[in-house]
């Protein structure tokens, strides 16, 4: 498809007000990701790569430098659950002829996983030829399947750009593919061929490799992107025009899309997306799909004359649908370049974008988004102006886009910022970055990432401190580890109730856990001891509340038995007498006028009622109340507080622990509707001798 020559319409790039939060979460204080150090393995560490899947386990892989002379390395891919620490899955040690040299993953949310590896066939770093394999881990599974190997170059060029790229469906459908030096120069061409293969394989199958460049053309800036049901886009740069030097500076690249439907397996044909225009060449490609298929292209068109540089972009609103023509997303000053591409869930598109000015005052990051099938917004810096910007990443919390990327900071020569902003689903702009890290000397690349927690992080290196940064949007909970609650206790007994959290990025809030154990009395604490005075079915809420006031709940019942006597009084052998008042009237109210308020709701708010024990007395254990309203076929029985839907049986097993005073007792009920209610009142002694039960059915307006 040929590109458009239309523009955006313009728009001043200044910084923007603050848009309304849409959540309750914030960017907080970076802090050290807690990798494997060298003393664990014996060697330094190299890049790390993090993922997560669904309860916020975090999958880890690293290339171990063992020894540099001569070249030894470990591969090694595991796992680092919440508030735990890292644990090996896959260990590949080099050998003469295959040493580990890079690694990427990708990991689905069900915990299914995809690992690809560069390895050096010889000990040369600058000439051995390189072997691309990759390995597979099952959803559930903590073993990783024998690695398969995708390719391996026959000769090493530098003139051809070498790389790898996982990817994977939330079905578990992986791929990954390699570019690499074909060597298989044509007789049109002076210079090596860059050759694209994508490896695939179905949740339940086995790899299978296919070459998707075509023959004696070449191909590079492989980017990989899948549906929910693991259907496959790969975009990527075709060389359609060789300069008249052996250099790559004066060739000719266009944006070339294709799609391999999951039913068939078959890759479908070459999407042409920018065009073949002699004076204009692609690069800076990036390629962002959602679960729905839909899809962005973003790249930079150049031309050296006149000399332009552009960032445009297409989308697409389905895995079926055509692509949407390209169109520029900057306009004017000396040039920008796309930096990262994302999809919402919703199919909205994001493009963060670098733009240089006529002067470097103008410099800035920016971003465009794009609803599903209408044109691109015109550009928001979001970035201090007078910066340069590059290295970017998109990520989302359902409709709202998380943005990052680093940047020099105005007036200071070789200082290097993480940064980092959000546009909301329902903002009309996004908003103002900031600094997510103190400004440094050698800060990397930053990696958005969602923890699957309702959390997105930013992990880059700290080159001076040799450390992995993470700079997080705190939107989720704390974790719930695990909790102790006994399913039963009794009456007049302590019992331990204990719970382990973890909040990686805000940590937990002062005063936290908190215990509300049902009965009006709560506590504080990770283990707590509680005594139930009385007998019944008790709803004990655990509640964590991190720094931010994002909070964790759990809500467990039990049951407590009725206390065995202490010391019972002797021939305790009757059971306790219970009665159910009807409500008083005012001496000056007519008799008509009493039995209006007899009937009414607020007359009923608060039951009450006298409570006895016969000679020889053990004491009172307990009042015990249920109370449900009839409408028809419709129940709704008292339970925690609240009249809630339920059945007429389980309604009448539904007793609450009435307050008892002497020999009285009272319970105050939530607001009351009109219709017909039944109460039933049943009390205990402490030797276990249960009252008949008194039952009562009113109608009330």
């Amino acid at each position: 498809m040929f590109r458009s020559r239309t523009i955006l319409p313009l728009t001043l790039l200044t910084l923007l007000i603050l848009a309304p939060a849409a959540s309750a979460g914030e960017w907080v204080a970076p802090v050290n990701f807690p990798v494997p150090s060298a003393d664990s393995f014996g060697g330094s560490p190299g890049e790390d790569q993090i993922a997560y899947q669904n309860g916020g386990t975090a999958t880890e892989a690293f290339i171990q430098i063992a020894s540099l002379s001569p070249v030894a390395t470990v591969l090694h891919v595991g796992t680092m659950p919440p508030g735990g620490g890292y644990s090996d899955q896959l260990t590949i040690a080099s050998s003469e002829d295959a040493i580990p040299a890079a690694v990427k993953i990708a990991v689905a949310p069900n915990g299914a996983a995809v690992a690809g590896w560069v390895e050096l066939t010889g000990s040369n770093v600058e000439t051995s030829p390189y072997r691309y394999r990759v390995a597979y881990r099952p959803a559930g599974s903590a073993t990783w399947e024998a690695p398969f190997t995708i390719a391996t170059e026959t000769a090493r060029d530098s003139a051809v750009n070498t790389d790898l790229v996982p990817a994977i469906s939330a079905n578990g459908t992986a791929a990954v593919g390699v570019q690499y030096n074909a060597d298989e120069e044509g007789a049109q061409e002076k210079e090596p061929t860059g050759r694209l293969d994508v490896a695939v394989r179905a949740a339940t199958g086995s790899w299978s490799t296919q070459r998707i460049s075509p023959l004696h053309e070449s191909a590079e800036s492989l980017s990989l992107g899948f549906d929910l049901a693991g259907n496959l886009t790969a975009a990527y740069l075709l060389r359609f025009n060789e300069g008249p030097s052996n250099a790559t500076s004066d060739d000719r690249n266009t944006v070339v899309a294709q799609r391999r439907p999951a039913g068939s397996g078959v890759w479908g044909p070459r999407e042409d997306i920018s065009g073949e225009e002699p004076q204009w060449t692609a690069d800076a490609l990036h390629l962002a799909e959602n679960e729905a298929g839909d899809a962005v292209v973003a790249y930079q068109y150049v031309s050296d004359s006149p000399q332009s540089l552009e960032a445009w972009a297409a989308t697409r609103e389905s895995s079926n649908a055509p692509w949407v023509e390209s169109a520029q997303l900057v306009s004017g000053g000396a040039g920008s370049a796309p930096d990262a591409a994302g999809v919402a869930p919703n199919g909205t598109a994001y493009v963060l974008y670098s733009f240089q000015g006529t002067s470097s005052a103008a410099d800035c990051a920016g971003v465009v988004r794009a609803p599903v099938a209408h044109p691109f917004t015109p550009e928001h810096c979001v970035s201090p102006t007078n910066e340069d910007s590059s290295s970017a990443s998109v990520a989302f919390l359902d409709g709202d886009a998380y943005l990052a990327w680093t940047g020099d900071t105005p007036g200071e020569a070789h200082v290097t910022s993480i940064q980092g902003a959000r546009w909301t689903n329902g903002a009309s702009a996004p908003e103002v970055g900031r600094n997510l890290d103190a400004p440094g000397d050698s800060y990397g690349a930053p990696e958005l990432v969602e923890d699957r927690q309702g959390s997105v992080v930013a992990l880059y290196r700290d080159e001076t401190s040799k450390s992995l940064r993470a700079a997080a949007y705190d939107g989720g909970p704390p974790i719930l580890l695990g909790a102790s609650v006994p399913s039963s206790a009794t009456a007049g007994q302590p019992v331990t109730f204990s719970a382990s959290l973890v909040d990686l990025w805000a940590g937990l809030g002062a005063g936290q856990p908190t215990w509300n154990f049902g009965d009006g009395t709560a506590s504080i604490g990770s283990t707590v001891t509680h005594t139930f005075a009385a007998p019944g079915t008790y709803a004990v809420t655990l509640n964590a509340t991190d720094a931010l006031g994002n909070t964790t709940t759990g809500t467990y019942t039990i049951v407590v038995a009725p206390a065995p006597p202490s010391q019972p009084a002797p021939g305790d052998r009757q059971p306790p007498r219970v009665t159910l008042n009807t409500p008083s009237c005012p001496k000056k109210l007519s008799k008509k006028a009493c039995k209006r308020r007899r009937a009414s709701t607020a007359a009923w708010q608060t039951l009450a009622g006298s409570v006895t024990d016969p000679a020889p007395s053990s004491g009172i254990a307990s009042v015990q109340v249920a109370v449900y309203l009839t409408r028809g076929k419709r129940i709704v029985g008292l339970s925690r507080g609240h009249f809630l839907k339920t059945t007429k049986t389980k309604a009448r097993k539904a007793f609450v622990t009435a307050k008892v005073n002497g020999d009285t007792w009272s319970l105050k009920l939530p607001k009351l509707a009109p219709g017909s209610y039944t109460i039933l009142v049943r009390a205990s002694d402490r030797a276990g001798n249960v009252s008949t039960l008194v039952s009562r059915t009113v109608r009330l307006s």
